[in-house]
C-alpha cells in the first residue's frame, strides 16, 4: 500500500462516479431501435420495470419513508418539466412541417396545435407524483436504455441509464416504453396484455415484500389501466422532444404517423386528459 507522504496533496474522488460495466460479453445485447422491440423482449422488460417500482413501492409504505426526502438525488418534477418542455418546443415545429407534407393527418395536426400552448402544464401535471401509486421512476424508459440476453427459455432485460430517474407514476414508464419503443401492430395487439403482466409482476413481487396493493392502498389493475391512458399523453410529448430520432427513417416515420393516428383516434390528444383545462 502506498503512502501520501505529509503535506503531498492526496487525490480525492469525485462525490459521483459513473461506472458502466461491459455487459456485453455476458451475453447483453441492444435492441433495434428502427425495427422495435419483439412481444419477448416488451414482455421481459415490462417485468423488469415492475420488480424496480415494486422495490420503491414497498419501501415507501412499509418503511413509511419519503422517497423524495431519502433520495435527494430524485430529478425534481419541475427542474423536469423545464428540461422537457425545450425539447417539446424543438421537436414539435419538425413534426408538424413532416405532418404538413402528408394528405390525411388534418385533423391530427391541428390537435397538435391545440396542445402546444399547455404543453408544459400537461408534462408538470402528469410527472407529478400521485398517491397512493407514486414511486421511483426511470422516465426515459425506452429500448436505447435496455439490453437483452436471450435463449430458447427465457429473455433477459437490464435496465440502464437511471440519471433521469424521478419520484413520478409508474404507468409513465410504461407509456414511453410501450410508445417509443414497440412496433403498432404489437402495441394494437398486446397492451391490454402487457398491462395485465406488469400488475401481476408488481402485486407479486410487492406482497413478496410484505404490501398487498389492493388492500392496503385500495388500488386496482381498473386504475392502472385509467392512469395507462393519461401518462401515453406524456410519452408521446416525450417522443415529440426526440422526433429527429425517427425521421428520415421510413420505418420509424411510418410507426410515429400509426401512433399519431391511434392516439388521435382515442381522444388523446386533449390537454383535459392530464387536468389541464386552461384556455
Amino acid at each position: 500500500m502506498n503512502h501520501a507522504r505529509i503535506n503531498e496533496p492526496v487525490a480525492i474522488p469525485p462525490e459521483s462516479v459513473l461506472v458502466l460495466e461491459n455487459i456485453k460479453p455476458q451475453g447483453f445485447n441492444s435492441a433495434d431501435f428502427s425495427h422495435g422491440l419483439t412481444l419477448r423482449q416488451t414482455t421481459a422488460a415490462v417485468d423488469a420495470i415492475a420488480q424496480l417500482h415494486a422495490l420503491s413501492l414497498s419501501l415507501k409504505v412499509k418503511e413509511r419513508k419519503s422517497l423524495s426526502e431519502k433520495y435527494p438525488f430524485l430529478f425534481q418534477t419541475t427542474r423536469a418539466s423545464d428540461s422537457y418542455q425545450q425539447l417539446v418546443e424543438r421537436g414539435l415545429p419538425q413534426l408538424s412541417q413532416f405532418l404538413e407534407q402528408r394528405s390525411g393527418l388534418e385533423n391530427v395536426l391541428a390537435a397538435l396545435n391545440e396542445l402546444r400552448p399547455h404543453t408544459k402544464d400537461i408534462i408538470e401535471n402528469l410527472l407529478a407524483p400521485e398517491e397512493p401509486m407514486a414511486l421511483i421512476t426511470h422516465t426515459d424508459f425506452w429500448c436505447n436504455n435496455l439490453m437483452f440476453r436471450e435463449d430458447e427459455d427465457a429473455c433477459v432485460c437490464l435496465v440502464l441509464d437511471w440519471q433521469m430517474v424521478t419520484y413520478s407514476r409508474p404507468t409513465n414508464d410504461l407509456a414511453l416504453l410501450l410508445i417509443s419503443s414497440v412496433p403498432a401492430e404489437l402495441r394494437r395487439l398486446h397492451t391490454d396484455s402487457l398491462l395485465d403482466g406488469y400488475w401481476d409482476c408488481l402485486t407479486s413481487t410487492c406482497r413478496k415484500l410484505g404490501l398487498d396493493i389492493e388492500c392496503e392502498l385500495g388500488y386496482d389493475r381498473k386504475r392502472l389501466g385509467e392512469d395507462y391512458k393519461r401518462s401515453q399523453l406524456l410519452a408521446l410529448l416525450l417522443c415529440i422532444g426526440s422526433v429527429d430520432l425517427a425521421l428520415g427513417n421510413a420505418e420509424m416515420e411510418e410507426r410515429l404517423l400509426v401512433l399519431l393516428q391511434d392516439l388521435h383516434a382515442d381522444g388523446l390528444l386533449n390537454a383535459d386528459l392530464a387536468g389541464k383545462a386552461q384556455t
